[in-house]
């Protein structure tokens, strides 16, 4: 039927007429909307409207307020509306034709989808239930006030999650084993006590010759359950998991799988079997001092401190330029935070800043981690995600500290983050990691060069106060040199320190002589990690080819500071264009953005950039 006004509550809650949106009005109007779309055909009094908007808490002006709520909703519904609202005895009641709710709309699909199941029509059933899915638009009553709204989301999102369940047991029963599976696998995710979604998941893996990710679902789910709320998995759960076992498993028949209500006495008691917690530490070795980094220490501490008052997970991503110090900074961090974590602290250098080694593959760290927890090799499960599921099972209801050092990008890292609350990821980057910030509300930290009285301090300790006193415009012209980078700084401090009858003004004439390049001073043989030339390549090789080359032209810049209209006349390009390239720069940590269309870059850093000029002018 063509209804001349429709209502969505199955979102936020809107108001159409003839097709165009006429406004629900502020949130409090809504509220009042809501009430009475949801008991459409009954009077509601006064008293239960205010009672539905403000609870225990209406204000002495909330009567009149629901009387201006009715108005402009008349108002908004037009006086030639199949939809209008009827004053009654001590209150309103509404109106409305039954499909100009988009509620009922899909309570009469999923009606017809439940027909067409028991009718063994699998494929209309799924369509249809996948019709009614798809009228959702976010959470049901989103941003509507009120003890009445907040009750009935919760009615109406189990009522969207049983559909999702239906939709993906006809997906299931229909062979649809690794499309399902797939879906099942975001579902348990969200909802990790529904063992009804276990099941199917479980079904659907075993259907898609998937045995051991099956059985590692149903062990993460045996843990959660006993875990979070002291009880086993239901009778249902138990046969998937044995006739898996056992080979027996017959399909589509499925046994229909109960949610689990926590209150319920009548469970059984005995617990699966689980191995003994281990306990890893696997942090490497902590500086003994930490220098000019104690206020994003504090940012760190003050993270932990919040998601465990908040009990949530805390994420916190560390950048910076190559050689500013990132894994000293998590390492040092992370071994002050180590008494939080009580059960354990995990470490992995992920290679990503490539290419001349492999990315670690996340499922091979997550081998580690699993092994290190306690999970014997022939328990793994194949697949990264299966892995991952274990992972964060494994972790529920246990204070871990994780180190992922060296990430390459989000894709990297998600499938290694704990995801119990009381639990911490510390990552480290040489690029922005965007990705991880919007999507789990990482805290990023980016560590810039030490300040001019931090690199002296830093090199007064490395070095001996008295030492450092006794020269200090040597100190102040090693850290310029050195581009007030800590690995450099680090480098210098070490050949100072074996040759101790040296003169730091002697050694800082060294590293200016005629004919040393700027960064052959701050080269190493023994070590690559800290030779600071090899440690900017590592950054310069993953630029694509158009970053590569404009990073090359900013080498003609003759000043630390400079401006994308500069720029642009230097490389002979659109300004717009070398503005997004700087974009890269900057996520890559080589350029930092200290104005609008104004940047800044090390010493270090550039003289890099001049080389690699140099080297392109050659193959030219």
């Amino acid at each position: 039927m063509d209804v001349g006004v429709q209502f969505s509550v199955l979102g936020p809650v809107r108001l159409h007429r003839q097709g165009v949106e006429a406004g629900a009005g502020q949130p409090r109007q809504c509220a009042v909307l809501a009430s009475l779309l949801l008991r459409a055909g009954r009077p509601v009094s006064l008293s239960k409207l205010v009672e539905d908007v403000w609870g225990d808490e209406a204000p002495p002006s909330a009567i009149g307020s629901v009387r201006t709520y009715v108005y402009r909703l008349r108002q908004a519904l037009g006086e030639q509306s199949d939809s209008f609202v009827h004053l009654v005895d001590g209150g309103y009641r509404l109106h409305i034709q039954p499909d100009a709710l988009d509620l009922n709309r899909f309570k009469e699909t999923a009606a017809r989808a439940r027909q067409a199941r028991s009718t063994g029509d699998l494929r209309s059933a799924a369509r249809l239930l996948t019709e009614g899915l798809e009228m959702w638009k976010g959470v049901a009553l989103a941003g509507v006030p009120g003890p009445f709204a907040d009750q009935q989301r919760s009615v109406l999102g189990e009522l969207r999650l049983a559909c999702a369940e239906e939709q993906l047991a006809c997906e299931v029963e229909r062979g649809r084993y690794a499309e399902a599976a797939a879906e099942l696998s975001a579902l348990l995710v969200e909802h990790p006590l529904r063992e009804r979604v276990c099941g199917l998941l479980m079904t659907a893996l075993y259907g898609a010759g998937r045995q051991s990710e099956a059985l590692t679902i149903y062990h993460t789910t045996s843990h959660l359950l006993r875990q979070r709320l002291g009880v086993s998995p239901s009778p249902e759960l138990q046969q998937v998991h044995e006739r898996i076992l056992s080979g027996r498993f017959e399909l589509p028949h499925l046994p229909h799988l109960r949610d689990r209500d926590p209150h319920n006495a009548d469970r059984p008691k005995g617990a699966p079997r689980t191995s003994s917690r281990n306990t890893p530490a696997q942090l490497p070795a902590a500086l003994p001092s930490l220098v000019g980094r104690e206020r994003e220490q504090e940012q760190v501490e003050r993270l932990v401190a919040d998601a465990q008052a908040s009990s949530s997970v805390a994420i916190c991503t560390i950048g910076g330029l190559a050689g500013v110090g990132k894994t000293a900074f998590a390492t040092t961090v992370a071994h002050r935070l180590a008494d939080r974590f009580p059960d354990g602290q995990l470490f992995a250098d992920l290679q990503g800043a490539g290419p001349e080694v492999e990315p670690r593959d996340p499922a091979l760290v997550l081998e580690d981690f699993l092994q290190s927890l306690g999970v014997r090799p022939g328990d793994l499960p194949e697949t990264t995600q299966a892995r991952g599921l274990m992972f964060r099972g494994l972790l529920a209801n246990r204070r871990v500290l994780v180190v992922l050092d060296n990430a390459g990008n989000t894709d990297q890292v998600k499938h290694l983050l704990p995801g119990g609350p009381g639990s911490m990821a510390l990552v480290t980057s040489r690029m922005q990691l965007h990705a991880l910030v919007a999507a789990y509300q990482a805290l990023p930290l980016t560590l810039m060069p030490l300040s001019q009285a931090d690199a002296r301090s830093l090199l007064a300790r490395r070095l001996g106060a008295a030492r450092a006193a006794a020269e200090p415009e040597a100190v102040d012209r090693i850290v310029r040199l050195a581009g007030q980078l800590p690995l450099a700084l680090a480098n210098v401090a070490a050949r100072a320190a074996y040759r101790p009858q040296l003169r730091l003004a002697s050694l800082a004439d060294e590293y200016e002589a005629p004919g040393l390049r700027t960064l052959d001073a701050f080269a190493s043989e023994e070590d690559q990690a800290l030779d600071v030339r090899a440690s900017l390549a590592r950054s310069y090789r993953l630029l694509d080819t158009e970053t590569a080359a404009l990073f090359r032209d900013l080498s003609g810049c003759p000043d630390p500071l400079f401006a994308a209209s500069q720029v642009a006349d230097l490389a002979g390009r659109p300004e717009c264009r070398v503005r997004k390239v700087l974009s890269r720069l900057i996520r890559a940590h080589l350029v930092s953005e200290v104005g609008p269309g104004r940047y800044s870059w090390n010493r270090l850093v550039a003289a890099y950039a001049a080389e690699q000029a140099a080297k392109a002018g050659k193959a030219g």
